[in-house]
């Protein structure tokens, strides 16, 4: 499963500094907010925006070269200390095999929550929405940033906050548990699926990676798959990336989830240990209608 777990473990982020484009806002509903990256430089559409929901569109990334590499995820973070987080994701994303790396990744995870709010984000296509309080926020690219390959961008929420909340979603997926315990739990409200609410409601940082997963695959299928190095077979190529999302924080994705199976899993290193919290125990095979 090495190789799922290494593209999962894009999933915290960089900022870069956002270039001022013309608003754009969706009719009847809240502001559109574009991010992508453009060369090393990540860009946000808007320098500043009203507390309340935004929708984020999430355009082409940076691809972070070599055979570990590939396309950024962008995240959204309100934080006041990104040198300190950037620093701290560094531990995160180091070698697991070296000499004190899983103690460094919880006090790096520890540091990180404590500094910092992570609001979501995707690769290119994701659209998602979340309701921004005021604050000063940073658009990070996942991993390059942590790699010195990307600059970030800010922006800034201020002023009068606007009404509005979160579309309705068919489905809810959340994330429980205290540190060292997490786990999913999913409900479906109806069929099919065009928006999806991740929310967390537990004492870490995570991030929800949804993959399709072939018919027939059990439990046991996946608990070999986390012993063993490789892409496991039973992944159907179905599915979706959600960046981390910090305790409190709830997000609704625009998501075609078809119907079948899939297994939730969330690689970030636990704060209690620095193991993944998938291998601790998180991920849960669902079935979508």
């Amino acid at each position: 499963m090495k190789h799922r777990i290494m593209a999962s473990a894009s999933a915290l982020a960089i900022v870069v500094t956002g270039l001022t484009f013309v608003p754009a806002q969706a009719a009847s509903g809240p502001p559109v907010v574009r991010i992508s990256a453009q060369g090393d430089q990540v860009v946000v559409s808007q320098a500043t925006m009203r507390p309340g929901v935004v929708e984020f569109r999430v355009g082409p990334t940076f691809v972070v070269p070599g055979p570990d590499g590939g396309p950024d995820q962008l995240a959204v973070v309100r934080t006041d200390q990104l040198p300190l987080v950037l620093e701290s994701l560094q531990t995160v994303f180091a070698d697991p095999e070296a000499p004190g790396a899983a103690a460094a990744a919880a006090q790096g995870m520890r540091t990180i929550n404590g500094a910092a709010t992570f609001y979501g984000g995707g690769g290119k296509g994701t659209t998602l929405q979340v309701a921004l309080p005021a604050g000063n926020y940073s658009v990070v690219g996942i991993p390059s940033a942590v790699f010195g390959l990307t600059k970030p961008a800010t922006f800034t929420v201020a002023g009068e906050p606007r009404a509005g909340a979160l579309p309705a979603t068919q489905a809810t997926v959340r994330a429980i548990g205290p540190v060292g315990d997490n786990r999913w739990t999913f409900r479906q409200s109806g069929a099919p699926v065009r928006w999806l609410r991740f929310a967390n409601a537990s004492k870490e940082i995570h991030f929800l990676d949804m993959a399709g997963v072939k018919a027939g695959t059990t439990s046991a299928d996946v608990r070999k798959a986390f012993t063993r190095p490789g892409e496991p077979k039973f992944f159907t190529g179905e599915g979706l990336v959600v960046e981390v999302i910090s305790p409190g924080v709830v997000v609704a994705v625009k998501a075609r989830v078809a119907p079948g199976g899939y297994l939730l899993t969330c690689f970030v290193p636990s704060e209690s240990d620095g193991m993944p919290h998938a291998l601790m125990g998180m991920w849960k095979l669902v079935s979508v209608r």
